[in-house]
């Protein structure tokens, strides 16, 4: 019996990519060579490792571009932040583009008015205003 093929939806959306429920991950293409990252619930000390992991994985995978949508994010720590800045140098190695997308996320756009991403030189995110 041959195994059914799983897209990144599934495989990302399966009980080991939920932690405790208080994080999820989706993946999809959008265009070829093109990754979006859909990150909603809380991105914390406890859940910014399994976003390392993802971000690191899509970024290896040789695309062009990673999209983080963070709109449907309720918390993000200095962890989270710490993950996406470890992304962009991930990307800048690759030669990718990393983009962030805060989208009406209250906790992102409170992060990135008092902190804004481009504080390190490294990552632009689209504009919050």
């Amino acid at each position: 019996m041959v195994p059914e093929p799983r897209s990144a939806d599934h495989e990302l959306t399966s009980p080991g990519w939920i932690d405790a429920g208080r994080m999820t991950l989706r993946v999809s293409r959008p265009a070829p060579r093109t990754v979006l990252v859909r990150v909603s619930g809380e991105v914390d000390l406890s859940t910014a490792r399994r976003l390392d992991e993802l971000l690191r994985t899509r970024i290896r995978s040789q695309v062009e571009e990673v999209v983080v949508d963070l709109s449907g994010v309720t918390f993000i720590s200095v962890a989270g932040l710490n993950s996406l800045l470890r992304a962009q140098l991930l990307a800048d190695a690759a030669g990718a583009r990393l983009t962030v997308e805060p989208g009406e996320s209250r906790a992102v756009r409170r992060l990135f008015t008092v902190l804004p991403m481009d504080f390190y030189g490294v990552m632009s995110p689209r504009p919050v205003g």
